[in-house]
């Protein structure tokens, strides 16, 4: 017979989903192997990225003026704001994707290593870009990363925001990002509990995405009140191998 929920609660048993995948994902115990095998699979040591291979792409420039701003002062003037009153120029577009997520080429790295932290070095995430009013041709694009390049997904003068965002106002916004994950390139490592990692790994992204905005003089703000099989509809993704985690709207 099963539990009813009051009774779970008293012996201190997961009852809601996200309880039962906590408890699910937990380390109890690990040896040495788990750490460190003697065999790591080529799976694990290989980096994934998307592309688009036949699409058109839009190079991308650099700006070097986030470093006339602080760290500190970055931090203190981050917020949430939905008030958008900027058009984001080609260049700052390209310093936002970037800086938050794109391949740091420090001469003192060998490996393709990005301005996060990422379980494993898997990076699991997808960024893609809705320009809605910015200095680049409407439509939505996917970041790939290894050429600092959108590919163009498709061209749209309108986008119906009553379809995909449940708040009207991010209508106004210059870009939307959107960070994705293909799920597998984590959980062929870590599991389950990989899923964990995905989470918090958007969360760095995030907050790299906050930080540049107020560098830069941007209003930013995250979306997490978005239609899922919507959206994914219309990233052409299955919602289930990769899927929509997080949106931010800028401008």
């Amino acid at each position: 017979m099963k539990l009813t929920t009051n009774l779970k609660k008293l012996l201190n048993q997961p009852d809601t989903l996200s309880e039962i995948f906590h408890q699910k994902t937990k380390i109890n115990k690990y040896t040495q192997d788990t750490l460190n095998p003697p065999k790591w699979p080529r799976e694990w040591k290989t980096l994934y990225f998307k592309a688009y291979s036949r699409l058109d792409e839009v190079t991308l420039p650099t700006l070097d003026n986030i470093n006339t701003i602080k760290l500190k002062d970055a931090l203190i003037q981050r917020k949430s704001s939905r008030i958008f009153t900027k058009r984001l120029s080609l260049s700052q577009i390209g310093t936002l994707l970037y800086y938050s997520s794109g391949i740091n080429k420090n001469k003192h790295f060998n490996e393709p290593y990005r301005f996060y932290p990422s379980a494993g070095a898997r990076y699991p995430l997808e960024l893609y870009i809705i320009s809605l009013r910015s200095n680049l041709p409407s439509g939505l694009y996917h970041y790939y990363v290894k050429n600092h390049s959108l590919e163009v997904l498709l061209r749209m003068e309108k986008f119906d925001f009553n379809k995909y965002l449940l708040q009207k106002a991010f209508n106004k916004c210059s870009v939307l990002i959107i960070i994705t994950a293909v799920f597998q390139r984590n959980l062929m490592k870590y599991g389950d509990r990989g899923y964990r990692y995905i989470l918090i790994e958007a969360g760095h992204v995030g907050q790299n995405i906050y930080l540049l905005s107020s560098a830069l003089n941007l209003n930013c703000c995250a979306v997490g009140g978005f239609v899922d099989d919507s959206l994914n509809n219309l990233l052409h993704i299955d919602g289930l191998h990769e899927s929509v985690l997080y949106v931010f709207a800028v401008g």
